[in-house]
């Protein structure tokens, strides 16, 4: 994944630069203890142009994981690699992982996870429920549904020292939600019952 190596500085975006330096300096410490002097220092860059892009550390954080993701869902081919793909990121990034898990940055984190399984969970209704006429908010909710379900396994098992091989993860994911999530759907079409007097 685009996480794992570090981007070449030949000529990238002033914004990847940065993010990768904020990147350097989370294999060493925690995000709450990294200033944006350190960062701009790292870069090469003075604090004028971090504050053209980004308003804090937080911005830069947000901006960098966002991209990641986006990244992360453009290569995999279904939503199983990206799962996949997710899991082993943060397993071959674990220390800089665990220095945003760890800070009062922890809430962007949870929210790129939430980003992620929802783009996940929308491709698994498309390709397993997509021929059905779900509403809008019969959508939404399933959606919702799974997304929390998703993301809560990513927090717990970082929470649990990734001592579970991803492999068996997404394995396990994969046996659940392909046949779930298609009659979950069709329960959502069904006409529903009449109250009782």
């Amino acid at each position: 994944m685009p996480w794992s190596k570090e981007v070449k500085l030949l000529a990238p975006s002033t914004k990847l630069a940065l993010a990768n330096s904020l990147k350097k300096l989370l294999q060493k410490k925690f995000l709450d203890d990294i200033t944006v002097k350190e960062i701009v220092e790292d870069c090469e860059v003075n604090r004028q142009t971090f504050y053209y892009h980004f308003q804090d550390i937080y911005d830069l954080l947000r901006w960098y994981l966002s991209h990641e993701t986006e990244q992360a869902l453009t290569d995999a081919k279904n939503w199983r690699e990206g799962m996949l793909a997710a899991f082993r990121y943060l397993q071959e990034n674990h220390v800089s992982v665990y220095h945003v898990y760890r800070s009062s940055g922890r809430d962007h984190m949870d929210c790129q996870f939430f980003a992620l399984s929802r783009a996940l969970v929308i491709r698994l209704l498309a390709l397993y429920a997509g021929d059905l006429p779900l509403t809008e908010a019969d959508q939404d909710f399933l959606t919702d549904f799974y997304m929390y379900a998703l993301s809560g396994i990513l927090v717990r098992w970082i929470s649990d020292d990734m001592q579970e091989d991803p492999e068996v993860l997404v394995g396990r994911l994969e046996r659940l939600l392909e046949p779930e999530i298609r009659h979950a759907a069709e329960l959502f079409v069904r006409p529903e019952p009449e109250p009782l007097p």
